[in-house]
């Protein structure tokens, strides 16, 4: 009976979760796919523990017809005040079935304090992103 219960909280408070991520309004909107199958909303891009940066963000897939997955590994921020790149360190599994949306996230090193907004590489069929940096 206890298993039970601590199950159902755990999956109230995953989908409570999911719910309040689906309900934030993206910082940064990204453009459509060269091949103009999905596009990329920035959640947030916030300074975090250890001098680290995480970005947010909602991958749209807007193609029907089959899944898209990104290789967060090629994703990269790119200071070009400091004529510097970060690339992430730590990331999400990011993969969108068809027609749907989901939130991904990514971990790099921080970039200097005094930098307001950043550039963002997502993937190879998307355009740069400018980023507003958080707290």
């Amino acid at each position: 009976m206890a298993m039970r219960i601590a199950a159902r909280l755990l999956a109230g408070i995953v989908f409570a979760t999911s719910a309040a991520a689906a309900d934030e309004a993206p910082i940064a909107f990204g453009p459509q796919s060269d091949g103009g199958k999905a596009r990329l909303d920035v959640i947030s891009a916030k300074r975090t523990e250890g001098e680290t940066l995480t970005i947010r963000f909602r991958l749209v897939n807007t193609n029907g017809n089959s899944d898209i997955a990104m290789t967060l590994g090629n994703m990269a921020l790119i200071d070009l005040v400091n004529r510097r790149s970060y690339e992430a360190g730590l990331s999400s599994s990011c993969r969108a079935k068809a027609g749907k949306t989901v939130t991904c996230w990514a971990v790099f090193a921080a970039p200097p304090a005094d930098l307001k907004a950043i550039t963002m590489k997502a993937y190879e069929d998307f355009e740069l992103i400018s980023v507003p940096l958080g707290n």
